[in-house]
């Protein structure tokens, strides 16, 4: 194991955490847009044009901190893989998608900020204006997820592709996890070693799928 893999203070921490958020949004942004001819009227392309555009402030400030692109080279085909394996195939599909992924993005966030040192924090000090919560097209996204879900009579394969993105998500977390070290020392600020601070992430990872479960229930889906 490198030096940089067991010091939670290296260099190399800021270069993957904001690689990592880095390709989230890249990934995000590339299966909104992918998402496009799936979209019933025009309405709904706007409604991605919207959603983009809220993505595209993120990486604007995003590729101001990567002053070097080797981490994002790295991790950039590992959560490129979870879109790979698991595209969207309807119009719910697109919308539950990014539902799902900034619900789980914003829980894990909540459980790890306090632990961020100043260079893991975007300008504003705090993820939550990033995520979008409350704001104009996060709300009306999420609004229109609903609707198209609880129109729906067989729910059957929306279930199964939450299932199944979720999956892939974990996965590629806790390859993430275990692959950086320092990473992970960072997020929980544990200092206790590679098990205690992996020991640390799948606890909050478990409390963040645990919050999913009762978020897939209440739109009527099968956790």
């Amino acid at each position: 194991m490198s030096v940089e893999d067991t010091n939670p203070s290296h260099t190399a921490v800021a270069p993957v955490f904001w690689s990592v958020t880095a390709s989230c949004a890249l990934h995000g942004f590339s299966a909104i847009v992918a998402g496009m001819p799936l979209a019933p009227g025009l309405a709904e392309r706007f409604l991605i044009v919207d959603r983009s555009a809220e993505i595209q402030h993120v990486l604007a400030e995003v590729r101001t901190r990567l002053t070097d692109r080797a981490a994002l080279t790295e991790v950039e085909p590992l959560i490129g893989s979870v879109g790979e394996y698991v595209p969207a195939q309807a119009w719910s599909q697109v919308l539950l998608r990014d539902y799902i992924l900034v619900d789980l993005f914003a829980d894990f966030l909540d459980r790890v900020e306090s632990n961020l040192e100043p260079q893991l924090r975007p300008g504003c000090g705090s993820f939550g204006p990033w995520l979008g919560r409350g704001t104009g097209s996060r709300v009306r996204w999420d609004a229109a997820m609903r609707q198209v879900i609880a129109a729906q009579r067989d729910r059957s394969a929306d279930s199964l592709f939450a299932r199944r993105l979720v999956g892939e998500v974990l996965s590629v977390a806790q390859r993430l996890f275990a692959r950086h070290q320092s990473l992970t020392s960072a997020l929980t600020q544990a200092g206790g070693g590679e098990f205690d601070d992996l020991d640390l992430i799948n606890e909050v990872m478990a409390d963040v799928l645990g919050a999913h479960d009762q978020r897939m229930i209440e739109l009527g889906l099968e956790p």
